[in-house]
């Protein structure tokens, strides 16, 4: 009973000590796409955009955990990024035998992106540290072609990633690495009640992220991220008149800018 109870001393000791700071950050997105599926090697058709064509917004909360007398800390954030817009497209229609570029028109896009990120920061020196994560996530794009033709892609994904910070004279840049291992990859379209199991959907990103503190409590904010994109196809699903479809593979080279403000607590 005696060791319970040091231990629960012990414990509330720690928190008490720990000092917590939260941050909210607000973003404005654009989005600039560069999508292409791909059958047998030959192109099926596209889908482009840029910066301003498909634009959305990114929240953040940031919850940062620094123990007392420690300069390495823990944080858990939580983070939302919508898009809306347009992109332009290039291929054929659908059934046919017709070759890539022989019909165009403009595709709506709806994109989520959640991300759930646990990191531990390695405070090298006063100005520089290493960060490194393991992030939770969910990605949502619905491609609407036209009223009859709807394709909604979702996955669930492990995102680890890697990022090295320096700090100088209130100015801050943080480049980081992160892979998204896709984990049940889906696509669903309108006419077909079976979904399309996807073999994968992996994302590799490069992101360089600049802030500036105007002080303690708010910072300016700025970010460029690269993103590569690969599906690999799906299994064959039937529509009701026995037609089988499948969903070829593609690969998409995204780009990412933000701007934004930081509060920090």
């Amino acid at each position: 009973m005696l060791k319970k109870v040091i231990l629960g001393v012990v414990l509330a000791s720690s928190m008490l000590l720990a000092k917590v700071n939260m941050e909210y950050s607000i973003n404005a997105v654009g989005m600039s796409m560069d999508y292409k599926e791909y059958q047998n090697g030959n192109l099926l058709d596209s889908e482009s955009s840029g910066y301003s064509d498909l634009t959305g917004a990114e929240f953040q909360y940031n919850y940062i955990i620094k123990d007392a007398g420690k300069a390495d800390y823990n944080n858990i954030a939580f983070k939302v990024m919508v898009l809306r817009g347009n992109t332009k497209y290039i291929g054929s229609p659908l059934d046919s035998n017709l070759s890539y570029g022989s019909l165009t028109g403009t595709t709506s896009n709806q994109i989520y992106d959640l991300d759930l990120d646990f990191a531990h920061t390695y405070q090298q020196t006063h100005n520089y540290k290493v960060i490194i994560s393991l992030g939770l996530g969910y990605r949502f794009w619905r491609r609407e072609l036209s009223a009859q033709q709807v394709e909604d892609y979702e996955w669930y994904s492990l995102r680890p990633s890697l990022a090295f910070s320096y700090t100088y004279r209130g100015f801050n840049i943080s480049p980081r690495l992160e892979y998204q291992y896709g984990i049940r990859p889906r696509m669903s379209t309108t006419g077909i009640a079976e979904e399309f199991k996807l073999a994968s959907a992996n994302i590799i990103q490069v992101s360089i992220p600049l802030e500036y503190a105007m002080n303690q409590r708010f910072s300016l904010y700025g970010a460029y991220t690269y993103q590569y994109q690969k599906i690999e196809e799906s299994n064959i699903v039937y529509d009701s008149s026995g037609t089988g479809y499948l969903e070829p593979d593609s690969k998409a080279y995204n780009k990412y800018i933000k701007f934004g403000i930081i509060f920090k607590y």
